[in-house]
């Protein structure tokens, strides 16, 4: 399918701002697909970005569904004298109907398939993020990497994770990928179908996928990724951490992706981890946005133990009270 065709898979183009064209530095294109839920999350990744590449240049694409207003001010808070563009593509909401979806995971996980097509007249080369991670360093060596010898670079997933899916996924070199980081080669993944090689490996299989565009990525571009060391995605997950647990983030970490169903904008994210991610949030355009409160009983019960820890211990108390309440009374599994 051309690019031409993808296009029509857009409903609008909008673009939020402009302060290139003055600007000396090198310019980053990264994409992101997200809806307004993760408009925060996003935020607060291109203001971490911003933060620690002042000699760099960025071009945002965000791809998904419209955001409103609020996102779209505070976005526009952020390129307040910075060398960055921010433009918008929307999807037709039938854009995706064809393909599977599971679980908790939103038709948001297909948009970054989409971006190379769409971004081919405008830049050879792409860095997809995901909107649950934080820049902690530069981005100038990663810009200046060549990877014209593969369809994109990206970095090996945890051990934990790879000895789970490569067997599952019957992978033969056992590596296995994380896509909330993925440097696209744009005319390599054009010339080699790779969309739609994606897009049949999830017709064929995408009902046994646990993560379903990161299985079939997986699967299609085993042997046409550039693995890069962890510190460009450094993969954790908060809930797997236990309360008061001691974090070894290396110190030259670039990336750090908070994966799982805990974020650290969530009230019960609290320790180490999630005190790096509000560092930069506290001086975001996003500070007087609150943190999501818990609102099932395991997110009241880890909350009340991290409150514990902080030696908040009778507001701990309360929401220890709310989980018991929660857990016996409740209507729903969770």
């Amino acid at each position: 399918m051309s690019d031409h065709e993808y296009l029509s898979y857009l409903e609008h183009k909008e673009e939020l701002v402009n302060h290139l064209e003055d600007s000396a530095f090198p310019v980053v294109h990264i994409a992101f697909g997200i809806n307004n839920a993760y408009a925060r999350g996003m935020g607060i990744t291109v203001f971490s970005v911003l933060k620690n590449n002042p000699d760099l240049a960025f071009h945002i694409h965000i791809f998904g569904s419209a955001l409103d207003d609020k996102s779209k001010d505070r976005l526009l808070e952020l390129a307040v004298n910075q060398p960055l563009a921010i433009t918008c593509y929307v999807f037709k909401e039938s854009a995706f109907t064809d393909l599977p979806l599971m679980g908790r995971y939103p038709q948001a996980i297909y948009y970054r398939l989409f971006t190379p097509y769409i971004l081919s007249d405008v830049t050879s080369k792409l860095l997809y993020l995901d909107a649950d991670t934080l820049c902690l360093g530069s981005y100038k060596e990663l810009n200046e990497m060549d990877i014209s010898a593969c369809t994109l670079a990206a970095v090996n997933d945890t051990r934990r994770a790879r000895n789970k899916l490569c067997s599952q996924l019957s992978l033969t070199k056992g590596n296995y990928f994380n896509s909330g980081f993925l440097y696209i080669n744009i005319p390599q993944w054009i010339e080699k179908n790779t969309t739609e090689r994606i897009i049949q490996a999830l017709s064929r299989q995408g009902n046994e996928f646990k993560f379903p565009d990161q299985d079939a990525l997986n699967i299609v571009l085993e042997h046409e990724v550039l693995l890069l060391p962890k510190k460009y995605n450094f993969v954790c997950d908060i809930i797997l951490n236990k309360v008061g647990n001691k974090v070894d983030i290396p110190k030259d970490t670039i990336l750090i992706h908070y994966t799982g169903k805990c974020k650290p904008w969530h009230l019960w994210g609290m320790g180490e981890l999630a005190d790096v991610y509000d560092h930069y949030y506290a001086q975001s355009p996003w500070q007087a946005v609150p943190h999501d409160v818990p609102v099932s009983y395991k997110e009241m019960k880890r909350y009340a133990q991290a409150l514990w820890y902080k030696g908040r211990y009778l507001t701990s108390l309360c929401w220890m009270s709310k989980y018991m309440n929660k857990k016996i009374f409740r209507k729903s599994p969770l």
